[in-house]
């Protein structure tokens, strides 16, 4: 019982952090497309800090448990991690634009590896529970 209680809230997590990815991913794709508009300011979304106070609390102390089959079950408020879109307002160029299509390539590799990472982790888990169901 213990364990399907963290696997679903394990996938959980994996299931925000990676439609929280997918978001960071278009907004990348977003500031290629629009790396030669004269004025186009480039955008970051940023959500990692969010996510993890949400998983992990805002306090500073871990919650005291009294026996160790005790879980810390996240909060309910998961959904609510939206992230923050950040502008990047110094121009890179003379035409205001503020993309650097270098950053913006690493960003879009690194995060794509995040994807495929979370997405690999997912499978795995679903792989443990459907043995755990099935013995297979």
């Amino acid at each position: 019982m213990i364990e399907g209680i963290f696997s679903r809230m394990a996938l959980d997590v994996v299931e925000r952090s990676m439609e929280l990815h997918r978001r960071r991913h278009e907004l990348i794709a977003s500031n290629i497309a629009n790396a030669d508009t004269p004025g186009y300011k480039a955008k970051r979304f940023h959500f990692e800090r969010e996510l993890q106070q949400v998983v992990y609390g805002t306090d500073d102390l871990p919650l005291y448990v009294t026996n160790p089959k005790h879980i810390q079950v996240v909060p309910e408020s998961l959904e609510q991690v939206k992230g923050k879109v950040e502008l990047l307002r110094q121009p890179v160029r003379n035409d205001g634009n503020s993309v650097d299509i270098d950053k913006e390539m690493a960003a879009l590799a690194e995060n794509q590896l995040m994807y495929e990472a979370l997405a690999q982790s997912y499978s795995q888990q679903i792989g443990r529970l459907k043995y755990a169901i099935t013995g297979r």
